[in-house]
């Protein structure tokens, strides 16, 4: 299952984020806030993708730090 970044959106394996590299990923609970590809670089997003975005980022608000039933929703949601 992926992770979305939402700063960038790009996607990331959820194991790669959690347990491989999570230094490399500023998050809160399973919603990633900035991920190597877009730290300290400016990123220009379309309005459909921002908004895509801040859903997924509020979908992970409300689930918290179940980051498994977050991952699925994203799934369920097609928000990848």
């Amino acid at each position: 299952m992926d992770l979305v970044c939402t700063r960038c959106g790009e996607p990331w394996d959820m194991h790669h984020v959690i347990h491989d590299e999570p230094e490399e990923f500023k998050r809160e609970g399973g919603v990633i806030l900035c991920c190597p590809c877009c730290r300290g670089k400016p990123v220009k997003l379309s309005d459909e993708e921002r908004q895509r975005l801040n859903t997924i980022q509020a979908i992970g608000e409300v689930l918290g730090d179940d980051i498994d039933a977050f991952a699925a929703e994203l799934e369920d949601f097609d928000l990848l």
